[in-house]
């Protein structure tokens, strides 16, 4: 086929809009007639009440002239008992389904598999039913599918000339799945039965409904607007795109990939976010063709077209479905019409801009002077219909002004028929690409490292940093940069966050404090844009990071690092408050999901291929995995508490010490099952069981530790006459982990907090020698009164843990561990160019001021970042920093949870 240059555009269908019933009450009826506004407790957060609101006329209505229908899984069983077969049919028994999964979970080559099958142990043992790789992948073939692939073989022809006088051509080979069966996929999962939407809704946090909460999609303002274009009572299914292209081969070759994702706004956010959940499915292949069959001044532009003429294949199906509606059974066992609509389109800057058909030195989402980008203006965002009208007057060789001035590209939009879609609209906030690794990493690092007061060359100003970051106290959640990094060989976005917890500490003594305030707005803003729950006043904090930012950002002009700022990621942070507010908050569309699923939807598959005609072999195994899975939540559903057990086998998430390693008791709660569960666990049984008093002042720094324990005991009516008597050794503990509470804008599961007090170790032969680890702490000097504040530092000092015991029952009989810890100065001095406390040691007669305290009075971990002067002590590391400085600050950026605690917006 001849593939259309920019020159032939194709009309754009007529869209029509759906108009409400005649008789149907509108959106803007009387508030009296409008929905109540009633509260509801939020089981994920305690303690946060929200009222919801529901949309005032009838959505997401059932067709219930259809009847209940079975779901998915119940039609499956429906007709494996219709056979009489048991639900892992067709294979034998539960264990030869679970072989057959492990072997195609595990990574091995066919051949490999069939060499296993052959072994006499498998044979006569555990005998399968199915005897090589032939009859294993019938029955993988035999389980449910989903969507089918089609492929579509088409020839490129070019416009440069072969030795025959003949144009060139390029065989192209494109794979896709229809859409609207991916989306019956997801709308029809049984397993999302409980965590899928059909209607907008809007959430308070006030019974007044002042304060408006935003999280998931259904509570943003774009659904709630469009469903008042739609005929009453249809649900929408907002359709989530996502493209982006990936590399294949890890050494050598140039073999790539182009996935196209996708997935629906129904679906809660957070399953969204998990590919185990299988909550985003793979659309397509984007063909990634060489196109040398076109002179190199029309290669780009053939590679655009090329691309929207795929995607507008792809999609077709839904420019009909989105004007009539689709019947589809959805996961609770009922029949919907509905209207699948593309909202959202996650990729990043260069892909948006191939999306948009926009130059990628513009906004794909607004209309900005290219020279105006880095002023925090306000501009005209892209109007589909007018970019349309545009690119049809340019491809007719009128050549309109606007065109140039708007940053247009040549192309015939895949998007123009799609109804009720407003392309710009749908570019959601990428915190991976513009944020981490795009105004932080490419730009705010470097401009900062540049600007350090005080340093001859940039060499002294990397060494300078390097040096800060070498000597940063330790923290589990924290990785620390033992090289500094200048000599980081791969980054990723671990990395960037990493980086950015420390970054202002950093800074801190070393740069000018403009500076520090221009890096203080860009964090700010990285870590509000991460709240995976914002109202008004967290969004407004989101814009006073933006603004903070831009009133000083004129440093770096002053110190001619920078002319100008005009810089698409910079730009791109205008647009994050209005796109929460109408998409909910930008968690729920990380590329950071792509990058992971191009590692289960394409880099494994090509692995396991023969690297020839390797998309076919892909699709194909692909199916098979995608079969595996499905059947594997539908024996969760089928057989209650299957998979239970390999499900719990997840690794540790605690970013634990090596130290810890050898730990053989696993932490757990208290013993008492009738009791509720502490807000900490410990190990069952100490690892160092028998530690004198001496070994515990020498190796572990607790100083006069029987006066602590003597005080501590007098004040729990615990002391004895014969204390001074008992010579008992103490179980001392390497950690304890400290349950924080479910914060709405971080996550809605409780977060483990390890907290260690380990002594250092001796190198022994091979063994290199372990550095102690004594971890800083905010904890509570007398219990309080009453049950604490979530997000509240009343009462809270800041110390540092020595040791964690228990005590023996010589001393008499105390149900919870006890921790020795130093205390640090209370939080009274806020620094306010940071945003941080500042604190230092509390002293007395020039000794460390220390209590012995049960450790139920320890509310959370923290990480303190020492006062640096202008040029650090080469001499200082991060295992004596703490020992060695006097003055600190408490660091706000450790992790979100302490950010929502010292910057929140409560």
């Amino acid at each position: 086929m001849d593939l259309d240059l920019p020159g032939d555009f194709q009309e754009p269908e007529h869209r029509t809009v759906p108009v409400l019933p005649a008789n149907s009450p509108r959106a803007d009826q009387p508030a009296h007639r409008r929905a109540t506004v009633e509260e509801v407790d939020d089981e994920d957060a305690p303690g946060a009440p929200r009222w919801f609101e529901d949309y005032p006329l009838p959505a997401g209505c059932i067709l219930e002239e259809l009847g209940p229908v079975d779901t998915v899984f119940e039609a499956i069983r429906r007709k494996q008992e219709e056979q009489g077969l048991a639900p892992w049919a067709p294979f034998e028994s539960e264990d030869d389904w679970d072989l057959a999964r492990w072997l195609s979970k595990c990574g091995v080559s066919g051949g490999n598999i069939n060499d296993f099958l052959k072994l006499k142990k498998i044979k006569g043992g555990a005998k399968p039913s199915y005897h090589n790789t032939r009859a294993y992948y019938q029955k993988m073939d035999a389980l449910p599918s989903g969507p089918k692939w089609q492929c579509e073989s088409f020839e490129v022809v070019g416009d440069e000339k072969g030795p025959n006088g003949v144009f060139k051509r390029e065989d192209v080979e494109f794979w896709r799945r229809d859409p609207i069966e991916c989306i019956q996929e997801l709308m029809g999962n049984a397993a999302f039965r409980e965590k899928m939407r059909y209607a907008p809704q809007k959430v308070y946090r006030d019974a007044e409904g002042k304060i408006q909460q935003f999280d998931e999609m259904w509570t943003g303002d774009w659904w709630w607007n469009l469903q008042k274009l739609l005929p009453e009572g249809v649900p929408i299914c907002p359709v989530i795109l996502a493209s982006d292209k990936t590399q294949l081969s890890r050494f050598r070759g140039d073999k790539q990939a182009w996935p196209v994702y996708l997935s629906v706004g129904n679906l809660e956010k957070e399953t969204r976010r998990k590919p185990s959940e299988r909550a985003t499915v793979l659309l397509g292949y984007i063909p990634v063709c060489k196109l040398s069959c076109f002179t190199k001044a029309n290669r780009s532009a053939a590679g655009y077209q090329l691309f929207h003429r795929c995607m507008r294949t792809i999609l077709a199906p839904l420019v009909k479905a989105g004007k009539d509606g689709v019947d589809m059974l959805c996961s609770d066992g009922s029949m919907r019409k509905v209207y699948p609509i593309l909202a959202a389109y996650v990729a990043d800057h260069p892909e948006q801009c191939l999306v948009a058909c926009c130059k990628e030195n513009r906004c794909p989402k607004c209309i900005v002077d290219a020279k105006r980008r880095g002023l925090p203006v306000h501009s005209a965002l892209r109007d589909p219909a007018e970019t349309i009208k545009l690119m049809k007057k340019h491809a007719q060789g009128r050549a309109p002004a606007a065109f140039e001035a708007q940053g247009l590209r040549p192309a015939d939009p895949f998007w123009k028929d799609l109804p009720h879609c407003d392309i710009f609209h749908c570019f959601t906030p990428d915190l991976l690409h513009q944020l981490h690794k795009g105004v932080f990493n490419e730009h705010i690092l470097n401009w900062a490292r540049e600007s350090l007061e005080d340093s001859d060359s940039q060499t002294a100003n990397t060494a300078e940093i390097d040096l800060r970051f070498q000597a940063m106290p330790n923290h589990p959640s924290l990785r620390h940069f033992r090289l500094g990094i200048s000599l980081v060989s791969q980054w990723t976005g671990n990395e960037f966050k990493n980086m950015e917890k420390v970054f202002l500490g950093v800074l801190n003594g070393a740069a000018h404090p403009k500076v520090i305030l221009a890096v203080r707005g860009v964090l700010d803003f990285i870590y509000y844009a991460h709240f995976e729950s914002h109202t008004n006043a967290s969004l407004a904090k989101l814009e006073d990071a933006w603004k903070l930012f831009h009133a000083n950002k004129v440093i770096f002009e002053t110190k001619h690092i920078r002319d100008d700022f005009n810089i698409p990621k910079i730009h791109s942070m205008k647009h994050y408050l209005d796109m929460i507010r109408a998409l909910g908050t930008a968690d729920g569309y990380n590329t950071e999901l792509s990058e992971r699923m191009h590692i289960d939807c394409a880099k494994l598959g090509y692995a396991a291929s023969s690297k020839k005609e390797y998309v076919n072999q892909m699709t194909r195994w692909l199916m098979r995995r995608e079969a595996i899975d499905r059947f594997a939540s539908y024996l969760q559903w089928a057989i209650p508490g299957y998979l239970v057990a390999l499900n719990n086998n997840s690794d540790d998430s605690d970013e634990l010490d090596d130290a810890d390693s050898d730990d053989s008791d696993e932490d757990e709660p208290a013993d008492d099952p009738l009791s509720p569960p502490p807000p900490y666990t410990i190990a069952k049984k100490a690892p160092f069981p028998r530690v004198s008093v001496a070994s515990l002042e020498r190796d572990y720094g607790t100083a006069d530790f029987l006066f602590h324990l003597e005080d501590l005991l007098r004040s729990q009516d615990l002391l004895t006459n014969r204390f001074s008597d008992i010579s008992a050794s103490f179980p001392v503990y390497k950690r304890i982990v400290v349950k924080l509470p479910a914060v709405l804008e971080v996550s809605k599961s409780t977060t483990n907090d390890p907290i260690r007090a380990i002594c250092s170790t001796p190198s022994r032969g091979l063994r290199k020698a372990v550095p102690a680890h004594f971890d800083t702490i905010l904890a509570y000097k007398t219990p309080p009164v009453g049950s604490p504040k979530r997000l509240s530092l009343e009462g809270l000092c800041p110390a540092r843990v020595r040791a964690i015991f228990a005590l023996p029952v010589e001393y008499g009989r105390l149900s919870v561990p006890l921790a020795y810890v130093q205390w640090y100065k209370p939080l009274t001095q806020y620094q306010a160019e940071l945003g941080m406390y500042r604190i230092s040691p509390a002293t007395h007669a020039n000794c460390r001021r220390a209590s012995i305290i049960p450790v139920t009075q320890i509310a959370r971990s923290c990480h303190l970042i020492p006062i640096f002067p202008l040029h650090i002590d080469r001499t200082l590391t991060t295992d004596d920093v703490l020992d060695r400085c006097k003055r600190f600050y408490l660091n706000c950026y450790l992790r979100h949870i302490d950010f929502v605690l010292f910057r929140g917006v409560r």
